[in-house]
């Protein structure tokens, strides 16, 4: 097979701790979770960011909107600002007009649906963020033959260790190593380019924990 134009991303808060671990596991890009706190404090959290040579994405506070997001996404050079399916049309518009004088690609996470989203890309021109956690627990699990459907669509991708019926929500890839295997290889054949993040939970955000990740993705891709 071809070399895969996938490309491994994490995410975690601003936090220098958490980002130097990302570097020391030579994990490239990561996707920032923000909440008004951290966009409150701004110019703080851009100098966190400058301090690691990472691509970075950004992840909208999960149940309100902060025009700094904007501002934000600029100073670190952000390539996507990932935003929950929460939001009104005045909002989403608001949202649009925000963005629409920046390179940012917005994308809309499902979070009830992978099918709610598609009317308010298509209103709005935005992308798909394809939480492929939330699509577990919505069908109970993956159907294979409708997969390529759901995943054409789709920029930016977010994935775990968890699988319908299991208690691994929120760890990272490597703790459910044949499952996620397979829905890689799925995403690959998709003809899928971009990011895949692994989202975990913060007791999983350590050195240890993310090297780990790293050697799983790179024995994946090395595997293709």
């Amino acid at each position: 097979m071809e070399e895969s134009n996938i490309t491994l991303a994490t995410k975690c808060a601003p936090i220098p701790d958490i980002l130097a671990n990302i570097v020391k596991a030579e994990i490239p890009a990561v996707e920032l979770y923000t909440n008004l706190k951290w966009l409150e404090n701004i110019q703080n959290t851009i100098e966190i960011c400058r301090d690691f040579p990472l691509r970075y994405m950004l992840h909208s506070p999960p149940n309100d909107y902060s025009p700094h997001i904007v501002e934000l996404a600029q100073a670190i050079n952000a390539e996507f600002v990932i935003f929950h399916d929460v939001f009104w049309e005045d909002e989403w518009n608001r949202i649009k007009n925000d963005f629409q004088n920046t390179n940012i690609q917005v994308c809309v996470e499902n979070v009830s649906s992978s099918i709610e989203v598609v009317k308010i890309m298509r209103r709005f021109g935005f992308g798909f963020c394809l939480d492929l956690e939330h699509l577990q627990m919505q069908n109970s699990g993956i159907y294979e033959d409708v997969f390529a459907q759901i995943i054409s669509p789709a920029k930016h991708i977010h994935l775990t260790g968890y699988f319908h019926g299991s208690e691994r929500w929120h760890t990272h890839l490597h703790h459910s190593p044949k499952h996620v295997q397979k829905l890689l290889n799925m995403i690959y054949s998709s003809g899928y380019k971009g990011y895949v993040v692994s989202e975990s939970k913060p007791s999983l955000q350590t050195l240890s924990e993310f090297k780990k990740l790293n050697q799983f993705f790179i024995d994946w891709k090395n595997n293709l």
